[in-house]
């Protein structure tokens, strides 16, 4: 492993999940990992630290890089301008957490287009609308 790559950097990229809910760390891990194992080990030992982070990172938008590695395949981006918060992507929905919303959006627009016929998330076009009221303009291979 890296030494320039953080325990939490590295076991997102293994494919570990982390979320807050509340004072609580919850977690997804890959079962056969036994670096992800030990990663979630020192991410425990520093619970609070991660929390504290956790926190601050759902506060703030992610960076270009952060999105365009979040994009699945097909989709571009037209233009990233986040918005300061609060801010309104439908005319009943305040976003106050930047972080939460854009990842939360990504991953259904992820989901969406891998499942273009499934449930689990808003159509597409909901999808792109509302990030592109939040000043990230995207285009699909479709379009």
């Amino acid at each position: 492993m890296s030494t320039s790559v953080s325990p939490l950097d590295r076991f997102w990229e293994l494919g570990g999940e982390l979320f807050l809910s509340g004072d609580r760390l919850r977690y997804r891990i890959p079962a056969d990992d036994p670096e992800a194992h030990q990663l979630l080990a020192e991410i425990r030992r520093d619970r609070e630290a991660v929390i504290e982070m956790m926190r601050d990172r759902e506060s703030k938008p992610p960076s270009l890089d952060e999105v365009t590695a979040m994009l699945p395949p097909g989709v571009r981006i037209l233009r990233y301008e986040p918005k300061a918060v609060p801010f309104a992507v439908a005319p009943v929905s305040v976003v106050t957490s930047a972080g939460k919303f854009y990842r939360a959006y990504l991953r259904d627009l992820r989901w969406r287009v891998e499942h273009p016929g499934g449930c689990a998330a808003p159509p597409l076009a909901d999808i792109l609308a509302k990030l592109a009221d939040a000043g990230l303009d995207l285009i699909t291979n479709g379009d």
